[in-house]
């Protein structure tokens, strides 16, 4: 008997996503990387990378044309203009339809309602690049939130015959502009009248002249320490704790998103010492990633620092993976081509 054969899985990739995890602006490169590390875990994956409509003029302008042809090509697709939902919805409703696996780190939150299927084990996996190791990808549950429960309101339009919208409709807002103005203009006509009635009460029943005599003198022995202490005696004081509390910096980008630094600082500010932009650098390959290679290159003494080779910076066009170019245990001869000051890190390609 032949052997039974691995079912096919179909993945749909949240593109917008996956390019722009750990950053600010959406990467081409980081999306290809992501795609490959999750093809060589799943071989047998049939994958639809989807992406925003505006995802060519977010990434860089250098890598434009290429997203072009890789949409061209059929290899990334966009939602219509105009889709109810955008990108979210379009990448919801193919995996809906093909019965298919999603690659994102996005909880949906506005589509639960539509899609519970989101909350089966397995129907939704998130991935995340870990330094000196690669694409790291687990399966995920959504979480929920406020936005789970206000999805009808976000999607509230008028359609003629009380229709519902669907992706590729032309939406008309429904007008609710006037009737909320009225409103809000009588209640703030109305409001002043109330704050006028208590203070008449309070004085119709405020406690006879002796009364009125001993509250005053509690309300300036409070207000003259509040100008003075703070002023004088408590900042001096407080100059040391001051100084102290000023001292520590705030986090760097990197460490706001949880992406620690590879390198010590004091090894990685003498390698930006002593290696410029384009420079040679002599490093042994020391490990692997699913999409590049770690380089360690030596410097004065025992010291050292950990460098990276992703496989685009690999040759050209670029091998699909690192060990088709590079072996353990190599030394070879590097090109120094960009380097990350906050993660300590800095990327070589092969010359």
């Amino acid at each position: 008997m032949s052997p039974a054969k691995t079912p096919r899985v179909r993945v749909v990739v949240d593109g917008s996503n996956f390019a722009t995890e750990g950053r600010s602006t959406p990467s081409l490169v980081q999306l290809d990387e992501a795609v490959r590390a999750f093809l060589d875990e799943n071989p047998s994956a049939e994958i639809i990378v989807v992406a925003d409509a505006s995802f060519e003029h977010r990434v860089a302008p250098n890598e434009r044309a290429r997203f072009k042809e890789s949409e061209l090509a059929g290899e990334i697709v966009t939602p219509p203009a105009g889709a109810v939902g955008r990108g979210d919805a379009f990448i919801l409703k193919i995996a809906d339809r093909i019965n298919g696996v999603v690659l994102s780190n996005d909880s949906f939150q506005e589509f639960h309602d539509d899609y519970p299927w989101l909350f089966e084990v397995g129907r939704l996996i998130g991935g995340k690049p870990v330094p000196g190791v690669g694409w790291v990808f687990t399966p995920r549950l959504p979480v929920r939130g406020i936005k789970s429960s206000r999805s009808v309101k976000k999607l509230a339009v008028a359609l003629p015959g009380g229709a519902k919208p669907t992706i590729g409709t032309t939406l008309t807002p429904i007008k609710t502009v006037k009737a909320p103005a009225k409103k809000t203009v009588a209640k703030s006509a109305k409001a002043p009248a109330k704050p006028a009635k208590k203070l008449a009460k309070v004085s119709v029943e405020s406690p006879p002249k002796k009364a009125l005599v001993h509250k005053p003198t509690p309300v300036k022995a409070a207000k003259v320490p509040a100008k003075k202490v703070p002023a004088k005696k408590v900042a001096k004081a407080n100059s040391g704790l001051a100084t102290a509390d000023a001292a520590p910096a705030p986090p760097t980008v990197a460490l706001r998103r949880g992406r620690q630094p590879v390198n010590p600082e004091a090894e990685f500010t003498l390698f930006r010492n002593t290696h410029k932009i384009g420079a040679r650098v002599d490093g042994e390959v020391t490990a692997f990633a699913s999409h590049g290679a770690v380089i360690r290159v030596p410097l004065r003494g025992d010291r050292h620092v950990e460098c990276y080779a992703p496989t685009t910076l690999l040759g050209t066009p670029p091998p699909t993976r690192a060990r088709d170019v590079l072996k353990r245990g190599d030394k070879r001869t590097f090109q120094l081509v960009t380097v990350d000051s906050d993660r300590r890190i800095a990327e070589l390609a092969l010359p």
